[in-house]
């Protein structure tokens, strides 16, 4: 904590100090990764500063109700930044395949809560304990003793929800719930948040949500199931309509592991892992595979060159699970 403390002095330091900023988050944002980028941006921009956001790709609709006002969107860095912040992301290139981002600034910040976290930053501060980024972001403000106003907490409890899965998952802990409180005692609506997220899908959304329902095969321990990419096309859907289909999923009873295979092109599939049982740690695997996340929940990326990739990873699933087991056996 001492370490983490330290490096947010520095980063107090270099905010009063600097005017220009740059935010970056993930491709394909989720709630933590939109409400941590827009919370910051709107923060910086409430104490005169001077900040950008670039995204690879679109806000997904269910999370644009955190847009107020003109918020400067770019696409593609055309110029050099004196401060980029990067948020939500284990490694650098998870903002853009084939962007070092550490190039258009002169010095970058990382704050991210992954264990899998790379610590690419100049200034790194990781808080593998925090429910989400969007907590840190809160403990940054709160001890630098900077004012959070409405904008920036619907933001922050955003990323506090979708993150604890609506405070289901196991990374729910006294300290989240203390600041989703704090949250709401300035102002935030949690209901209206709740229902932005939840309640305004898309059919097509709901489309693909009922095939992967039908699609679903258990195999031991393991709970798996599959959107491709003609389903994507049939129903004109967007990665947008596929978030949140993996935590219907786990809902089944009495498998450890959930699995969703989808498509992010042609040429790739995301594997998005989910442990019910907290032995299993699928950031581990994910890890096997190039991938990341969090002991519960986890992904990564494999090429989609033959029919049997499901069963190739399941098959290494199985194995790694089997593994973990006798490990922990001999202890």
């Amino acid at each position: 904590m001492k370490k983490i403390n330290k490096e947010i002095r520095k980063l107090i330091y270099i905010i009063d100090k600097y005017q220009d900023f740059i935010l970056f988050t993930h491709i394909n944002p989720d709630g933590d990764a939109v409400g941590s980028i827009l919370g910051f941006y709107y923060f910086l921009l409430e104490i005169g500063k001077k900040p950008y956001i670039f995204l690879n790709s679109p806000i997904p609709s269910y999370y644009r109700f955190l847009l107020k006002g003109d918020v400067n969107i770019i696409s593609n860095l055309d110029r050099s930044y004196n401060i980029g912040i990067v948020f939500d992301c284990s490694d650098i290139y998870r903002v853009k395949e084939d962007l070092n981002v550490k190039e258009k600034t002169k010095i970058l910040i990382n704050i991210d809560h992954h264990t899998s976290n790379s610590k690419f930053g100049d200034i790194n501060i990781i808080n593998e304990k925090a429910s989400s980024v969007t907590e840190i972001i809160y403990d940054i403000l709160t001890k630098s003793k900077f004012n959070i106003s409405i904008n920036v907490a619907t933001c922050l409890l955003t990323g506090l929800i979708t993150d604890t899965g609506s405070f289901r998952f196991s990374n729910t802990t006294s300290k989240s719930l203390k600041v989703a409180s704090n949250l709401v005692k300035i102002g935030v609506d949690i209901s209206s948040i709740s229902k932005e997220i939840y309640e305004k899908r898309k059919l097509s959304s709901l489309k693909l949500l009922g095939i992967s329902l039908l699609r679903i095969n258990v195999d031991k321990d393991i709970a798996w199931s599959f959107i491709n990419m003609e389903d994507m096309e049939k129903y004109n859907a967007t990665l947008e309509d596929i978030e949140g289909i993996i935590d219907n999923l786990r809902v089944l009873k009495d498998v450890r592991v959930v699995v969703f295979f989808y498509p992010i092109n042609e040429k790739t599939l995301k594997v998005s892992l989910r442990s019910k049982d907290n032995r299993i740690n699928v950031s581990k695997f994910a890890q096997s595979f190039g991938g990341g996340g969090h002991k519960e929940a986890a992904g990564f990326q494999v090429k989609n060159s033959n029919s049997d990739v499901y069963n190739l990873v399941i098959n290494k699933l199985k194995e790694f699970i089997e593994e973990n087991e006798r490990i922990s056996f001999s202890k």
